[in-house]
């Protein structure tokens, strides 16, 4: 259909628009919207383009899009439902110019719907940011994981004190079978030959008693 700049045709008023809107075919409704030479609320023009949407998507964008440059500004909640309507860089210029700021449950939703620079606008415009919760949810797990490791590593002192305590104290009270086992560094004092004579102590090179160091076990 052909597009009509409002100076070629009767211009038409916003109340005389939304009071036939709802009696006209859905073609004479797009016909008359080039002809209006204002907008009303925020609202009204939302409920209108709401109904055009029905039929004809695209020119339910381009109506909201002239709505927003003749000065129509809507709330957080209805760009909100403009998302599946009108395309990213329309959005985006919107949001950063709603009726009210956006409150934190809107900037999460609407989050990676809009630019980037926008969403810093907006989020700077209500002085929120939506990434604190998570930014906090990382402190609390560094954190913990600190402890976590601290915690770990005085378990581990711990446990490694009492496997030395009680290798010592096997050590102490070890009682010796009279047979070599290898463990010279804590055999009990016992007979060997050493240095041409015997003599009672450890490290015996021969001829000790319990069989070791190439000894015989024989006195």
């Amino acid at each position: 259909m052909a597009q009509y700049e409002v100076s070629d045709m009767e211009q038409m008023t916003w109340e005389e628009y939304y009071d036939g809107f709802y009696g006209w075919s859905p073609s004479t409704q797009k016909s008359y919207a080039y002809r209006l030479s204002s907008f009303g609320s925020a609202d009204e023009v939302w409920e209108i383009a709401e109904e055009l949407d029905f039929n004809d998507s695209a020119f339910a964008a381009r109506f909201l899009e002239k709505a927003f440059s003749a000065g129509v500004r809507f709330t957080p909640e209805q760009v909100l439902e403009m998302v599946a309507m009108v395309d990213q860089s329309l959005l985006s210029k919107m949001a950063e110019q709603t009726a009210v700021p956006f409150n934190r449950e809107q900037l999460e939703e609407i989050y990676m719907m809009i630019d980037d620079s926008s969403f810093r606008k907006i989020s700077k415009r209500s002085c929120i940011d939506v990434f604190d919760d998570v930014k906090e949810l990382r402190r609390q797990e560094a954190a913990s994981s600190v402890a976590r490791l601290k915690k770990k590593g005085g378990l581990l002192s711990a446990a490694a004190a009492i496997v030395a305590g009680v290798t010592i104290v096997g050590h102490i009270n070890k009682k010796h079978d009279g047979h070599c086992d290898g463990d010279c560094a804590n055999c009990p004092p016992h007979y060997g030959y050493r240095y041409g004579r015997w003599y009672y102590g450890k490290g015996h090179q021969c001829g000790c008693e319990f069989g070791g160091n190439k000894g015989d076990g024989s006195l």
